[in-house]
C-alpha cells in the first residue's frame, strides 16, 4: 500500500504515541528501514516527540493550522515540496488527547526544528563529499588531492581519498605505493589507512609500500615526521630519514636504515654502492618499461655496480653498465640483454 506524507507523518505519531495498531506499527517498522532517509527522518521526530511529552502547558491554538505547520516544516527538512491537503473544517479547539499530543510536537517543533535542521545540513554536506580514487595501473600517476595534497602513485596502486567533516579527518585507503607531500592542517587529521595498519601526518613528507600480496608495510619519512601504528598497537613515531616496518605476520614494528633508491620510482634518481648487477636491475626494472636482463653466462658473475644515474633514459643507463664492466648490450624490443664472455677467473 502507498502512503502519502501526511500518512506517514499521522501514522509516525501514532506509533510514538502507542496508539499505533499492530499492523500500522508492522508499517512504520518497514517504512523507516526503507532508506537511510526514513531513518535521519524517523529519528529526527523521535527527538521531537521525546521533547514535546516534556512540554506541560498547551496554547489554545488552532490545532489543525499548527499541525499542517509542523507538517510542512518537515516535509522542507525532507526536500519535499508536495502540499498538505486543503481542509475546510477547523477543528475545536479542546482536541482528543492524540491530536493533543501531536500539538505538542508541534511546539516543540519550534524550538527543536533549526537544530535539526542545522543537523541535517551537516549531515547531507559530509554525505556530499564523495570519495574520490586515483589509480595507476601500468603507468606511475600524479595527482591532488581535495584538500591539497599532492601524490604520486607507483604503478598496480589505487587510492581512495575521503573528509569526514564532523571528525575533520582526512582518510587515504591505500593498496599499493604511494608518495605523500602534505598540505597539513593543525585542526585536522590526515590517516593513511592501509588495512590493518596507519599513518598519521604530523606535518610531513613520506612514501607508503604496501601491497596486498606483500607481508610487509614500509614507511619512510622524507620531511617532517608521522606515527606508524595499528589499532592494537601505539606503534612507532618516525622522522626525517626514518624508515618503519611493519610485519603482517608476526604483527610487530621495526625501525630499519632506508634505502637509497626508495624514491626512484618519483625521482628516476638512482643511487648505487656496491649493489650486485642483478640486483640493481631489478631496482631499474620496477620502474622503467624497458627490461635489463643479463645474460646466462654472466650472472653468477660478482659485478658491484658503484654508479648514480639521475633520471637517465634506461637506454643510457644500460650502456654505461656495459662500458664499466666491459659488457654489450644486444636491444631487442623491450628488452636489453648485458651479454659478456664470462666470468673473470
Amino acid at each position: 500500500m502507498q502512503h502519502t506524507t501526511d500518512d506517514i507523518d499521522e501514522l509516525i505519531g501514532k506509533y510514538l504515541a502507542g496508539e499505533a495498531t499492530a499492523e500500522e506499527a508492522a508499517r512504520i517498522e518497514t517504512w523507516e528501514h526503507a532508506s537511510e532517509a526514513n531513518v535521519r527522518y524517523m529519528r529526527q521526530f523521535r527527538t521531537i516527540f521525546d521533547k514535546a511529552c516534556t512540554v506541560k502547558t498547551l496554547q489554545t491554538f488552532d490545532t489543525d493550522a499548527a499541525w499542517n505547520n509542523l507538517q510542512r516544516k518537515m516535509r522542507g527538512q525532507r526536500g519535499t515540496t508536495e502540499a498538505p491537503p486543503a481542509k475546510d473544517n477547523v477543528r475545536p479547539l479542546h482536541a482528543p488527547a492524540h491530536r493533543n499530543l501531536y500539538l505538542r510536537i508541534a511546539a516543540s517543533v519550534l524550538i527543536l526544528l533549526g537544530v535539526g535542521y542545522l543537523a541535517y545540513r551537516v549531515t547531507n554536506t559530509a554525505e556530499a563529499i564523495r570519495p574520490v580514487t586515483v589509480v595507476a595501473d601500468g603507468q606511475t600517476v600524479a595527482d591532488t588531492l581535495p584538500d591539497g595534497s599532492d601524490v604520486y602513485l607507483n604503478k598496480q596502486t589505487k587510492l581512495v581519498y575521503a573528509y569526514d567533516k564532523r571528525k575533520q579527518t582526512h582518510t587515504v585507503k591505500l593498496k599499493g605505493e604511494a608518495y605523500f607531500s602534505i598540505n597539513h592542517e593543525d585542526t585536522k587529521k590526515f590517516i593513511v589507512d592501509v588495512g590493518d595498519v596507519f599513518i598519521r601526518d604530523i606535518g610531513t613528507r613520506f612514501n607508503v609500500t604496501a601491497y596486498e600480496e606483500s607481508n610487509t608495510v614500509e614507511v619512510v619519512v622524507v620531511e617532517g615526521e608521522v606515527e606508524f601504528f595499528t589499532k592494537g598497537d601505539s606503534g612507532v613515531r618516525l622522522q626525517a630519514g626514518g624508515k618503519g616496518v611493519y610485519n603482517r605476520a608476526t604483527k610487530t614494528f621495526s625501525i630499519e636504515k632506508p634505502d637509497s633508491n626508495v624514491l626512484a620510482y618519483k625521482t628516476r634518481f638512482f643511487s648505487f654502492s656496491n649493489t650486485p648487477l642483478g640486483e640493481a636491475a631489478a631496482i631499474l626494472n620496477e620502474v622503467y618499461d624497458q627490461k635489463i636482463v643479463i645474460s646466462k653466462n654472466i650472472e653468477n658473475c660478482n659485478f658491484l655496480l658503484n654508479a648514480s644515474f639521475p633520471d637517465d633514459e634506461i637506454d643510457e643507463i644500460a650502456e654505461v653498465i656495459a662500458d664499466t664492466f666491459g659488457l654489450t648490450v644486444n636491444e631487442t624490443g623491450d628488452t636489453l640483454t648485458l651479454e659478456g664472455h664470462g666470468c673473470n677467473p
